[in-house]
C-alpha cells in the first residue's frame, strides 16, 4: 500500500471510521483510508426527467412523489441549470 500523495510505503494503521481502517503516511501525516466507495449520486438522465417534470409545471413535491427524490433536491438541481444558464424545457442540460 501506498500513501496516495507522496507515493511512500511508509505507513500506519490509524483506528477505523464508519468501518473503515484509516492509515497514516509516516512521512507527511496524511491520512486516508485504502479504498473509496464510489461516488453514489443520481444519474444525468434521472436528473433531466425530474427537471423536466419541473418544466413541464409540475410541482417540487410532485416530483418527490413520483421519482421519490427530495423536493429540496430537485430545487437544487434547479438553481443549478439556472446558474450555468442551461436550459430546462429544451433538455439541454
Amino acid at each position: 500500500m501506498q500513501c496516495p500523495k507522496c507515493r511512500a510505503t511508509h505507513i500506519r494503521k490509524n483506528g477505523k471510521k464508519k468501518g473503515k481502517q484509516n492509515h497514516i503516511c509516516v512521512e507527511w501525516s496524511r491520512q486516508f483510508i485504502d479504498h473509496y466507495d464510489p461516488h453514489r449520486g443520481y444519474s444525468d438522465e434521472f436528473k433531466r426527467e425530474c427537471l423536466r417534470m419541473y418544466a413541464n409545471q409540475s410541482g417540487f413535491r410532485a416530483i418527490e412523489r413520483v421519482k421519490g427524490v427530495h423536493h429540496t433536491t430537485v430545487i437544487t438541481w434547479v438553481k443549478q441549470v439556472g446558474e450555468t444558464g442551461g436550459c430546462i424545457a429544451t433538455g439541454c442540460l
